[in-house]
């Protein structure tokens, strides 16, 4: 299930939301306005470079390497 990310356009709070299917938020969960917008947001890479895996050049599968 996916974790999207909302801005509120009255009062400016961020917040994320699971969501299931297509049912959205419904409003802001603090000032209970249903003016919301899913903003655009990245996914976490847990600690991995952008330039691929940190471990070694040999193949993971057991099949490469010396």
């Amino acid at each position: 299930m996916p974790l999207f990310e909302y801005l509120c356009a009255d009062c400016g709070y961020r917040f994320e939301a699971l969501v299931v299917g297509t049912k959205r938020p419904e409003s802001c969960p603090t000032c209970k306005s249903p003016a919301i917008e899913k903003q655009f947001s990245t996914f976490g890479t847990s600690g991995a470079s952008a330039s691929g895996p940190s471990w070694g050049s040999s193949s993971s599968c057991g099949t490469g390497g010396g």
